[in-house]
């Protein structure tokens, strides 16, 4: 599994309330953390209220590598039948010498949007 797959992941739990915000410690940026804080907030709308017959899911998830080596990512997500809303983010590379984050890259998630 890639790392934009995995984060896409990530932050699908957290903004669906399956996973608390504290799963990324480590692995998110200052700025990051607070606008996924934010985020969590005001998606409401995302966790399940009642029976919802779904559970979830990353539909859709594509990375674009910038000239420095940064991935923006794109993900469709599906939070239930016919519910689909968009989630993107940038990862940056720690480097080798990182200690903390995802992968043998460490990457790490510098900026993060829903709608």
């Amino acid at each position: 599994m890639s790392a934009h797959d995995w984060f896409a992941g990530r932050l699908l739990d957290v903004l669906t309330g399956r996973q608390p915000l504290t799963m990324l410690a480590g692995k998110i940026r200052d700025e990051a953390y607070q606008q996924l804080w934010e985020l969590h907030a005001q998606r409401a709308d995302w966790r399940p209220r009642g029976n919802r017959g779904r559970t979830p899911f990353v539909y859709r998830c594509h990375a674009y590598r910038t000239y420095r080596g940064a991935l923006e990512v794109c993900a469709v997500v599906c939070l239930d039948r016919d519910v689909f809303r968009a989630l993107a983010f940038r990862l940056e590379s720690g480097g080798a010498r990182a200690t903390s984050g995802y992968g043998p890259e460490r990457w790490h998630c510098t900026a993060v949007a829903a709608r």
